[in-house]
């Protein structure tokens, strides 16, 4: 019984280890590229009209509906969001388009 439940104890921690660094990742910069996904808010230029209201540059659009990458101070944009309307994650690197294509705010 003690072997069962010392495997199911490393289990949890192995899990909640991955879980952590999933986590670390997905963490905005505070600054740089940052992907917008808004939350309550489905119009499409929600989290641009945040964005760009934040003085951030407007990258392209994101991989959900009505979500856009953008480049600029996570501080800034944090800001400007309400509440829970928004979430806002490290945008990969792959599909983010260079920051010569970005808009200027």
């Amino acid at each position: 019984m003690a072997n069962l439940s010392n495997r199911m104890l490393l289990t949890a921690q192995v899990a909640l280890g991955f879980a952590a660094l999933a986590a670390m990742g997905m963490y905005p910069p505070a600054q740089g590229r940052i992907l917008l996904v808004p939350l309550a808010d489905r119009h499409a230029d929600a989290a641009a009209r945040v964005a760009l209201s934040a003085g951030a540059a407007l990258l392209g659009r994101g991989p959900f509906p009505g979500s856009w990458v953008v480049v600029g101070e996570r501080a800034r944009i944090a800001a400007r969001v309400d509440g829970w309307d928004m979430l806002l994650v490290a945008a990969p690197p792959a599909g983010c388009s260079g920051d010569a294509g970005a808009v200027a705010a």
